[in-house]
Order: C-alpha cells, then structure tokens, then sequence
C-alpha cells in the first residue's frame, strides 16, 4: 500500500476490491485471445491486468508490483473441445500429406 490514508478511506476492504478487479480484469483479457493461445500469452496478460488494477487503484493508495497466472483450470468440455480440435488438426494435415504423396507417385 502506497499511501494507508487512501488504503483506509478509498475503499472499505482493499484486499477483496483488488481481488475483485484482478479477477474481472482477468476474464475480459481472456475474452480478447483465442483458447489456443491463452497459455502462451500468460506475460502479456500479467501486464495488462497490472495496468488495470494500478489505473483503477491508485485512487486506493493502493500500487500493483506483479500479478502472476499460476494455472489456468479449464471446464471439462473445454478441455475435451481443445483435444478434439487437435485431432482434427492431426488428421487434416495427415489427409494433405497423404494426397501430397500420392499426387507425387
């Protein structure tokens, strides 16, 4: 906390408020990127939801160092969607490469 005056009287529970705006912030930058890419984009994420919570914090005396996504637990059917989706990939580049070769021979 930057300034305990702020923490104190800029908003009743600055833990949960912070809370609250990470997780929100968290999902509306997930909505921005595809599923596929959501792992692979974790730093960029951390940023941005910094940005925010520091934007909407300060008036708090509140400042953001770091916010760190250790893991990202998927729904069951998402999980199995992203696995279909591979293996729809796997066979599509199996059925080009199969009609590669026999265009070859």
């Amino acid at each position: 906390m930057v300034d305990t005056y702020d923490g104190s009287y800029g908003v009743e529970d600055p833990e949960f408020a912070i809370t609250q705006l990470s997780q929100t912030r968290m999902r509306s930058e997930l909505d921005k990127i595809s599923l596929d890419s959501v792992f692979r984009e974790r730093e960029s994420l951390n940023i941005g939801i910094v940005e925010a919570i520091n934007k909407a914090s300060s008036s708090w005396g509140i400042d953001c160092l770091q916010y760190e996504i250790r893991d990202i637990k998927l729904p069951e059917r998402v999980k199995d969607a992203m696995q279909m989706q591979v293996e729809a990939e796997r066979k599509k580049r199996a059925a080009v490469l199969e009609s590669e070769v026999r265009n070859i021979c």
